[in-house]
């Protein structure tokens, strides 16, 4: 049985002069790249990964996976999380997010449950993966003894990295992030717009971001719990992760109608297993 929870979300605008699109645009419906729920994903055995929602966008485990009881409070008995400490996955499919469908559907959004287990990682500048495209647009942790950031970094067309959003964090705590990114721009194949950092349904942070080119010219994978690249198990997320997915957001035509009202927020359903 599903139940789905209403999500409230503030419009979107774009300009979208690219794709013949005049005016406004808005968040219309949330269209998945993956989900991945376990068990139902991976249950220990196997290889694959196996997306649970309707973009199809499988995965592979690197490294050595695993899977634990701890689970964020509310959920159904026997669901479970996936600890990356010494392996996380890739997605089959490579540049998933590239800028021309980044740009196309409005934004993106990443969202995942988390307990980080307080390893502070020396090495590469202390950083720890939760979901990272390609390298370049990650959710991450920057660690430290005691504490983290927990920050979103996009970018530009040469690797180079900035940082619009971050917050605190601290060890064996379950926290739920949702970061969306707002694409309000086309220009030179550059998609910019605002980062907005949800922590616990809170807004936490909101900054003017640029995804830039470099990460569509990799053409690597998706990573969950560690870097976004065929490297092997590398800058791995110290933790559990549990419920990761990825989606862009595709605005509807009659959203973009009530959009020209001026500020609406609109209702979109998650559907979460019961």
């Amino acid at each position: 049985m599903k139940k789905y929870i209403i999500k409230a979300f503030t419009p979107i605008s774009a300009v979208a002069a690219v794709f013949g699109l005049a005016g406004s645009a808005a968040h219309g419906q949330a269209v998945p790249v993956f989900e991945y729920d376990f068990p139902a994903s991976w249950n220990g055995t196997g290889t694959t990964i196996t997306d649970q929602s309707a973009g199809g966008n499988n995965g592979f485990y690197d490294g050595t996976l695993s899977l634990a009881t701890a689970v964020p409070t509310g959920f159904p008995a026997g669901a479970q999380s996936l600890n990356t400490t010494a392996g996380g996955i890739l997605t089959s499919g490579n540049s998933l997010l590239n800028n021309a469908s980044v740009f196309a559907g409005g934004g993106f959004i990443y969202n995942t449950w988390f307990m980080w287990n307080g390893t502070d990682s020396t090495s590469f500048g202390h950083t720890q993966k939760l979901i990272d495209y390609a390298g370049t647009e990650s959710l991450q942790l920057i660690t430290t003894a005691g504490s983290a950031s927990l920050q979103m970094t996009f970018g530009d067309d040469t690797g180079a990295e900035t940082t619009p959003v971050s917050t605190t964090v601290l060890p064996n705590i379950w926290y739920h992030v949702r970061m969306e990114f707002d694409a309000t721009s086309f220009n030179a194949g550059d998609v910019s717009g605002t980062a907005n950092l949800f922590l616990n349904g809170s807004l936490v942070g909101s900054g003017a971001a640029t995804k830039g080119t470099y990460g569509d010219s990799l053409a690597r994978p998706i990573g969950i719990g560690q870097l976004g690249a065929n490297f092997g198990y590398l800058v791995g997320f110290k933790g559990d992760i549990f419920d990761p997915s990825v989606s862009l957001v595709v605005p509807e035509p009659s959203v973009l109608a009530l959009a020209t009202l001026g500020g609406l927020n609109f209702l979109l359903f998650r559907r979460r297993k019961a």
